[in-house]
């Protein structure tokens, strides 16, 4: 069912994706990437066609061994492990073996929940790389017109696909040392409209880290403000960072993805749109905070669909100056109906932990009674 490879002019959007370096096909968007470190794209091509189909760049597994014997342990890799029910897996194209213009590969075809996916792991010195496409096939129509737009989109991203670990250059300049160092913290609004249609301000909190060696983070850096393991965030999958370039008031960030943003530099404020950041001093390993961050969110239904209501969201998270925390959400939905019935529902979820002292070169983060080591000088967010 999986036919021969072939190949089609290239995209002129060209990505990085941990080792890999791949051209984005024409009609498709880069989307989020997932916690296993896989990133998403999404068909956005004209006339809605393959709406819901996607395809799927996985971040590098180090393994050894035959590529058609580790894609047959890969079934579940695309698969939403929050479902609430086990996926219905049907092999209709068994792993076969092929060559990847020169590099051992091998593919598979299955069927989960209704839906096509076909999965393709391309064999390296010492790791494998898996690339999936996804697309609905209730029926024969269906199916035949997934495989048209895998055959058109996806093959040609495979044939023309590069990897770091075999010579490929990245995207990303490399590093110089420059002169900014520290956090930078900002916000930015937009509007949007809600479920009971009213027009609702949205506000973003957005965080740069810099190095003086060249290198940024965008968020919260995994270590904190300590130094910035890349080898160890290309093999996550984790592409929100980059090396940097100040010349003439402008800061110039070449983030690992081959995405390039441009801020405007004036003292120590950055600007892009309107966003603005400044200089912040994170709090020091070992502080400890008293008070309350709290969320609330509240929306009625759209109007017109035959019943009225709306649904509430809260949450509290409480800091206390001992080292403990407790967390506590409430959501709530009632609604009734033209008809005059209706119904009410809410959810209550609680937790707490505590955050000790921290030993000599490592601070102790413990939830409930799990506690993992991060390196001192991490940076404080607070995100309920």
């Amino acid at each position: 069912m999986l036919l021969s490879l072939f190949s089609l002019p290239l995209s002129a959007e060209t990505r990085q994706h941990g080792n890999v370096i791949f051209d984005v096909p024409a009609g498709w968007n880069t989307g989020a990437v997932l916690e296993d470190g896989t990133l998403v794209l999404w068909s956005d091509l004209p006339n809605d066609e393959c709406e819901f189909c996607r395809i799927y760049i996985g971040a590098s597994t180090k393994t050894a061994g035959r590529a058609d014997a580790w894609v047959a342990t890969q079934s579940e890799r695309f698969i939403d492990p929050d479902d609430d029910e086990a996926p219905k897996i049907e092999q209709i194209a068994a792993p076969e073996l092929f060559s990847l213009k020169g590099l051992p590969a091998a593919r598979m075809g299955q069927l989960v929940d209704g839906d096509m996916q076909s999965l393709f792991a391309v064999q390296l010195f010492g790791r494998m790389e898996l690339i999936g496409f996804e697309a609905p096939a209730s029926d024969e129509a269906e199916l035949s017109a997934a495989i048209e737009v895998m055959l058109r989109d996806l093959v040609p991203l495979l044939e023309n696909a590069r990897f770091v670990s075999e010579g490929a250059k990245p995207l990303m300049p490399a590093p110089e040392p420059g002169d900014l160092q520290g956090v930078w913290w900002g916000t930015s609004t937009w509007w949007s409209m809600g479920l009971d249609g009213m027009m609702k301000m949205e506000i973003d909190h957005h965080w740069l880290t810099f190095w003086p060696d060249g290198i940024f983070y965008d968020g919260t850096p995994p270590s904190g403000t300590a130094p910035f393991d890349q080898a160890e965030r290309l093999a996550r999958g984790d592409m929100d960072w980059g090396s940097y370039v100040v010349e003439g008031g402008t800061l110039t960030l070449s983030y690992a993805s081959g995405v390039v943003e441009t801020y405007r530099q004036s003292g120590d404020r950055l600007t892009i749109g309107d966003r603005t950041l400044d200089p912040i001093t994170p709090l020091a390993d070992g502080t400890k905070i008293n008070g309350v961050v709290s969320t609330l969110f509240v929306s009625g239904f759209t109007p017109g669909i035959g019943m009225s209501g709306g649904m509430t969201a809260m949450s509290d998270t409480r800091y206390s100056p001992d080292g403990t925390w407790a967390y506590g959400s409430y959501t709530g939905t009632s609604a009734s109906f033209d008809t005059g019935a209706g119904f009410a529902t809410s959810s209550e979820t609680s937790d707490f932990g505590r955050r000790p002292g921290p030993p000599s070169g490592s601070a102790r983060t413990c939830w409930n009674s799990q506690c993992v080591q991060a390196p001192l000088r991490s940076v404080a967010k607070f995100s309920p």
